[in-house]
């Protein structure tokens, strides 16, 4: 093995290859991280935004169904006043007969 290196300095005895490709190799590797890390920003980034347009429909949601329940009471309120005022009516009626 020592004489193969001699003869040819740039072989790399793990691969074989020459030392320019192993660093191409490297670059690969190194790009590829930059790639996954840029890609993993980006996933990220896109999660973020996602829950906060979450956080944005949910808080709208409870509003909505905030004002739904209030809406509902006051509906209940008046027909519970109107069945109220026909009750008495109808007692008053009652009475003269």
């Amino acid at each position: 093995m020592q004489v193969q290196q001699r003869r040819n300095p740039t072989l790399n005895p793990e691969f074989g290859s020459s030392s320019q490709e192993v660093r191409k190799r490297k670059r690969m590797t190194t790009d590829g991280d930059e790639e996954t890390s840029s890609t993993q920003y980006h996933l990220i980034d896109v999660l973020e935004k996602n829950g906060k347009m979450l956080v944005a429909q949910l808080e709208a949601q409870n509003i909505n169904f905030q004002q739904d329940r209030e809406q509902r009471k006051d509906h209940s309120d008046n027909l519970v006043a109107v069945l109220n005022k026909l009750a008495d009516a109808l007692g008053r009626i009652a009475d003269k007969l």
